[in-house]
């Protein structure tokens, strides 16, 4: 019988921070004898930490000193009182208000030099941009680096096994997207789906869309810059559409309907197996939608499960239609004089 799982209840960072500081403390040799998996185990962690710094963790650890929200600094880990890793740990939001760099600042206020501090950005759940935590100089610890290591545990901790269940449940869903049928697609298939997107197209980033009709979760990709009118393709779940953002000098109608016959014409003469058309209703803000797929971009098999090869061919169509029709964008408006067609 399944029994319940800690961890389904305390979903809050200040529990993950708990179960951070509890499996770090297990690296402290004083407790190898009470549990001499989970200690390597814990060992294991460190040794993952500074490989991901390009280091290589102390051979020997003669002491550890583990603290929760220091100066606001979720986690913090003293080792051998030379070494400072500190955990940012994330779980549903991001990181905000340049906290990274003051808890850099912070430790190496203390004393510990640059290339002793360990800067980690410990991410359970899913986030579609970590440009700027790398930027910070974190490295990031994501659900699959910790499952990495959980799984070499071999004990019996029901901490530890409980957690270690949890995030391979919340791994599952997420991989969802790969053996349901799409019609049983929810929230976190989506998710999984616009990661593996990202991957296999090299391209784009997805999060929640809010807007007056509810909102949606959408990814958007191959986005082509322009000081006036920029164009990219986005899907908006089961929509995959062309959009265009125009600038305040510029006819928003008139700019719209160019880009209308303009991809629905690249699409027919391209010969690709997408097909396009009007959107039910035309917008008339900066961002609008000029077309949208006509037939569903998600190919499946005989059982409705995606065929995720076949899926991203029919993406790439999309692509070169968007790509063609910028081609002969900029070369029918190369100058200032040209672009004047479209002012107000």
């Amino acid at each position: 019988m399944k029994t319940p799982n800690l961890f389904s209840f305390a979903t809050s960072e200040l529990s993950q921070d708990a179960f951070i500081c509890w499996f770090l403390s297990w690296a402290d040799p004083a407790y190898e004898q009470s549990d001499s998996s989970l200690h390597k185990c814990s060992i294991e962690f460190l040794r993952k930490i500074f490989k991901k710094h390009s280091l290589i963790a102390p051979v020997n650890i003669s002491k550890i000193e583990v603290t929760k929200q220091d100066k606001n600094i979720d986690v913090l880990c003293a080792i051998n009182e030379q070494y400072a890793i500190l955990i940012e740990d994330k779980t549903w939001s991001k990181q905000h208000s340049d906290q990274l760099n003051r808890y850099k600042s912070e430790i190496n206020s203390r004393g510990y030099t640059e290339d002793n501090i360990l800067p980690i950005y410990y991410k359970t759940e899913e986030q579609s941009d970590l440009s700027e935590v790398l930027k910070s100089g974190y490295a990031p610890v994501l659900r699959s680096d910790i499952l990495a290591v959980l799984t070499q545990y071999k004990g019996t901790n029901e901490v530890l096994l409980n957690y270690r269940e949890y995030l391979e449940g919340r791994q599952q869903r997420i991989e969802s997207f790969k053996t349901l049928p799409i019609k049983d697609w929810h929230w976190d298939s989506w998710v999984g789906f616009y990661q593996y997107l990202q991957t296999k197209l090299q391209n784009g980033n997805w999060d929640y869309v809010a807007n007056p009709s509810g909102g949606f979760l959408g990814f958007w990709w191959s986005w082509n810059f322009d000081k006036d009118c920029d164009h990219y393709l986005q899907l908006e779940l089961e929509k995959l559409c062309f959009k265009i953002w125009v600038g305040d000098n510029w006819d928003k109608r008139k700019t719209r309907n160019y880009w209308h016959e303009l991809i629905t014409d690249c699409a027919a003469n391209l010969g690709t197996d997408l097909t396009v058309s009007k959107p039910p209703r035309f917008g008339n803000g900066s961002f609008m939608t000029v077309c949208i797929a006509s037939n569903e971009y998600r190919i499946t098999d005989e059982y409705g499960v995606i065929d995720l090869v076949k899926t991203i061919n029919m993406l790439k169509d999309a692509e070169k239609i968007i790509e063609h029709a910028s081609l002969l964008y900029n070369k029918a408006f190369k100058t200032d004089s040209q672009r004047l067609a479209f002012s107000v």
